[in-house]
């Protein structure tokens, strides 16, 4: 396994570094290929990175973005990962960027994901960078403990990009990138704000069960790094 664990006073620091970091790697995709692709995720905590990124002049038009999960509700939904994305990174100098949506006409998240996983293996791979967040359950992406579909998502002999998640106790299907797709990128970043979430990931790096925490399926990887960004507040 190789992780390391980037600590910062405060969110503000830290979405500073980040930023930078990020910045960084896709100055340096676009300089040795002509173009960028990330994937990103929703939610709360990112959405300051986001306006941050939002505001650094890069070649925003060569980039692809695109999301690590979704629940499947169209974007005018006031749950949408992409609308939030959309909201917070594709303006000011990113507003050229292409946003790659996860959601399609289908009724379901398994009633889509084949079509899905055609059309973002044409358009995202190869990934150079996944910012992925992580929940208190130790979740990441849509890779919930003991969902419907959490093992054939984890399943790295899959050579499908993404997988549809049903999670426990959850009305709405969600489509995920599957593991294998998350160990594939060129860098990994876990962006985890507040003590909770700290103690979390705590137990998440010791030894255990996938299936009861799967971030653990990343953390543990013997074969990639990923970078995790952490500040209490």
């Amino acid at each position: 396994m190789s992780w390391e664990i980037n600590e910062y006073p405060d969110n503000q620091t830290l979405i500073k570094s980040l930023s930078s970091r990020i910045e960084e790697l896709l100055r340096q995709r676009i300089a040795d290929n002509g173009h960028a692709s990330m994937a990103v995720s929703g939610g709360s905590t990112p959405a300051a990175l986001y306006n941050a990124l939002a505001e650094i002049d890069l070649p925003w038009s060569d980039v692809i973005v695109s999301l690590v999960d979704e629940r499947w509700v169209d974007e005018d939904h006031p749950d949408s990962n992409a609308a939030l994305v959309r909201r917070a990174l594709i303006k000011d100098f990113a507003s050229t960027a292409r946003l790659v949506s996860m959601k399609t006409c289908a009724i379901d998240a398994f009633a889509g994901q084949l079509k899905l996983h055609r059309w973002l293996s044409a358009i995202i791979l190869p990934l150079d960078l996944v910012l992925l967040g992580m929940g208190n359950d130790g979740h990441t992406a849509s890779l919930f403990p003991h969902a419907e579909g959490l093992s054939e998502a984890l399943d790295t002999s899959d050579p499908a990009v993404c997988r549809a998640i049903r999670p426990a106790n959850m009305a709405v299907t969600r489509m995920s990138l599957s593991l294998r797709t998350l160990l594939g990128a060129g860098h990994r970043m876990i962006y985890i704000v507040g003590e909770n979430k700290l103690k979390t990931l705590q137990a998440a790096l010791q030894p255990g069960s996938v299936t009861d925490m799967p971030v653990r399926a990343i953390l543990h990887n013997a074969t990639v790094h990923t970078d995790i960004f952490y500040a209490p507040d």
